[in-house]
């Protein structure tokens, strides 16, 4: 059949269409159809079952992940009791509410102790932390290097917290003594942590 033969053939009445065409043109048929088939039915598939590998991919390593913690459970328990322990000697580091009004004496004595003149000694105001408040006093004292020296590591050897910070010191204009301020800080655990700002109403936006 040449060219102008498949030109002339009538699409409305395909009975009468040569065999060789009539084949050809079934063949083409199934071919349309299972390229349909598979952009419909078959990609899907290969897309889920991509999707599915990925997913399956992910679970194993999230299992592996889980498996990894589940083998070292008791060592993380026994960490969990040692941290325990540990934070429990360091609270009981810190003043309760009826020794922090007996660290004034504590190192209003050190510093007589040690021959220094107490200038002065108070508490100034409160410094609240989310787990803890800061206590700090201002102590001005006066007395040799060597007394100084001693009275901090007096101080820093008391079995409550206290740490000596923003240190200033000046020669007496009198005297061959110094003038030494300090600010000493203690600290209380807060039972009920502190919330901070904007975490009251839902947090920040």
């Amino acid at each position: 059949m040449n060219l102008q033969e498949l030109n002339e053939l009538d699409f409305q009445n395909v009975g009468v269409w040569p065999k060789p065409v009539k084949i050809a043109l079934v063949i083409i048929l199934f071919v349309l159809i299972g390229v349909g088939g598979y952009v419909y039915v078959i990609a899907d598939s290969i897309t889920a079952l991509d999707s599915s590998r990925s997913k399956e991919t992910e679970l194993k390593a999230q299992f592996e992940i889980k498996a990894g913690f589940a083998s070292n459970l008791e060592a993380y328990k026994q960490q969990m009791i040692e941290l325990e322990a540990l934070l429990q000697a360091q609270l009981r580091q810190l003043p309760n509410k009826n020794e922090v009004a007996g660290l004034l004496d504590d190192i209003s004595f050190i510093a007589m102790d040690n021959g220094l003149k107490l200038l002065r000694i108070n508490w100034e105001p409160e410094i609240q932390h989310e787990f803890s408040t800061e206590l700090p006093m201002r102590i001005e004292l006066s007395g040799s290097y060597n007394q100084l020296g001693k009275f901090t590591s007096d101080v820093a050897a008391l079995p409550r917290i206290v740490i000596l910070d923003s240190f200033t010191t000046v020669r007496e204009k009198e005297g061959h003594g110094l003038l030494m301020s300090m600010l000493a800080k203690t600290y209380r655990y807060n039972e009920k942590p502190i919330k901070k700002a904007g975490t009251e109403n839902g947090g920040s936006k």
